[in-house]
This record gives C-alpha cells, structure tokens and sequence, in this order.
C-alpha cells in the first residue's frame, strides 16, 4: 500500500523506506564485484578477532620485563623480538591492538551516536537551532583535531577513559556536521513533505524516514575515522600524553624504541607497520562502504 498517496512512484526514489528498499542482493552483486574489497573486509574481522582474543593470543605476559634479553632480535622464544626492558615484542603489539580498537572504536560509537543525533536534530529542526549548533561545530572544528586532543589531554589527563572522552569531544562535529547537511537536503523532498500532511509528528518523520536516507555518508565518515583515531591515539602516545606506560600502546612502543633503533630496529618498525595497516585496511573499507551502498558511484579508485 502507498505510504503516501498522490506521489508518483518515481518521485518516490527517496521514500521512507527507499533505502531499506534497495534489494540486499544489489548490495551483494557490487560487493561481488569488488574482490579487492572482500579481501579488505576479511582483514578487519581478522584485526578484530585478534583484538578480542590478544591475552590468550600472546605468548608471554607483555608487561614481563628480563633486562638480561633486551633488544634481542627475532628468536624461538621472542617471534619479533625484545624491547629495551626486554619485554617480549610480538605479545605487546597484539595487546596494543587491543588497546587502540578497544579505544577508537568505542570512541567510534560514542561520535556516531552523538554526531547522528546533534546533526539530525539540528537539521530538522532549522530556525535559531540550527544557527547555535551549526556555530559550535564550526567552533570545533575550527581547530586542528591534534591540536584539540593535546589540549583536552592535559585538561583531563591521562587515562583510557579519558581518552574515550577527549576523542568523542574531537570527532562528533565532523559527523553531525555531514548528517546536518544530508538532513537538510532531505527534508525538503516531496515524501517528508507528505508526511508532514499526513500528520506525522517531526520525531517519527526524522527517526523512521528521514535518517535512514541519511545515515550512510555518516556510516562512510566514521569507517574512516576509526583509522585516524587509531592514528591520534598513536600520536598522543608517542608525545608521552596518551595511555599510561604500563598498558602496550604503539605509539608509546615507537616513542621508547626510537633511541634503540640502530640495535634493535624493529622495536620500532613493527608498531609503525601495524599502525599503517590498520589505517589503511579501515580508510579503504569506509571507501568500499561508500561504492557498494551508493547507486550513483562510479567505483573509481575503488579495489
């Protein structure tokens, strides 16, 4: 039955429901075609099976300091290595990628949450509203985010709580301000219109029809900021202002490897390198998300 009478069904294409429309099928054929996507997808669920499964995955205890093995290389005992306190390398970069998942992406959840619904309030709900919300995330994002985080830090101080806080302040008004402009633009489409002179109320027109429409460049933005939060947490670390010494963080394993690079090298590579996987295996996934949900990409650049 036509949810809202007298609208033509091509006028209909962004309906409520328009997205939830679009067969899963279709969504499966643009995956199928993508196999350098699959491939990226596979990868994460490996990154986060190994995240929840580091402290049984580690072969030594990561914090286990044997000064008499420090800065050895790769052997039997230590795959990758020691550290400079001789801790066992391999067991303290899968730990870190526990930290820096558990961090960036409950930071994730938080951001989305509160960018969703700042963004789509405020987009709606237009007027002076508008005005005062769209003035304090170009207060936010005025500033450069390491910048901000380097100040919410010192406020706050150290501590993955902390963290998870002083990240969700720096990374919602990127997404509000995408859901702002997406619920802007559709709110003025003939089928809110006829919802509206149906009698809808403004909540269930913005939670059921309006956000659904709405919510996939936000999901694309946040796939992506899980890399750079990662990456912030990384570079708060190295500078000595992010998580505490005794929890296995990478930044923090460059920031103490760097004066043992030239006898102990790895000390340093090894963190790097998994940082830049993880980056990029989360900026390519936010890029597939985008082409396989968007009918309108063209795929270009896509894997």
């Amino acid at each position: 039955m036509n949810e809202y009478p007298g609208i033509s069904e091509k006028k209909r294409q962004k309906s409520p429901g328009y997205l939830n429309d679009m067969k899963k099928s279709d969504w499966y054929l643009r995956l199928k075609q993508r196999p350098g996507l699959k491939a990226v997808f596979v990868l994460i669920g490996i990154i986060l099976l190994l995240s929840i499964f580091a402290p049984y995955l580690a072969p030594q205890n990561p914090n286990a300091v044997d000064l008499y093995d420090k800065n050895q290389g790769p052997s039997a005992e230590h795959l990758l290595g020691t550290d400079y306190l001789g801790r066992d390398l391999f067991s303290r970069v899968i730990c870190g990628l526990q930290t820096s998942m558990a961090i960036a992406l409950t930071t994730i959840v938080f951001s989305f949450i509160i960018g969703v619904a700042v963004g789509g309030y405020s987009g709606y709900k237009g007027g002076w509203v508008d005005n005062v919300v769209a003035r304090v995330i170009d207060v936010f994002l005025a500033f450069p985010s390491i910048i901000l985080a380097l100040a919410l830090i010192t406020l706050i101080g150290q501590g993955i709580l902390n963290m998870v806080l002083m990240l969700a302040v720096v990374q919602w008004a990127s997404l509000a301000r995408l859901m702002r402009g997406q619920v802007l633009y559709e709110k003025n489409q003939e089928y809110v219109l006829s919802a509206r002179a149906s009698g809808f109320s403004g909540s269930r027109i913005l939670i059921r029809h309006i956000i659904p429409n709405c919510v996939i460049p936000v999901v694309v933005l946040a796939t992506i900021d899980i890399g750079h939060t990662i990456l912030t947490i990384s570079t708060l670390s190295f500078l000595g202002m992010g998580i505490p010494p005794s929890i296995p963080e990478w930044g923090s394993m460059i920031n103490s490897g760097i004066s043992y690079m030239r006898i102990a090298p790895l000390n340093v590579i090894v963190p790097g390198i998994a940082i830049t996987i993880v980056t990029l295996l989360f900026n390519m996934a936010g890029e597939g998300i985008r082409d396989i949900t968007d009918p309108k990409s063209d795929g270009e650049g896509s894997i």
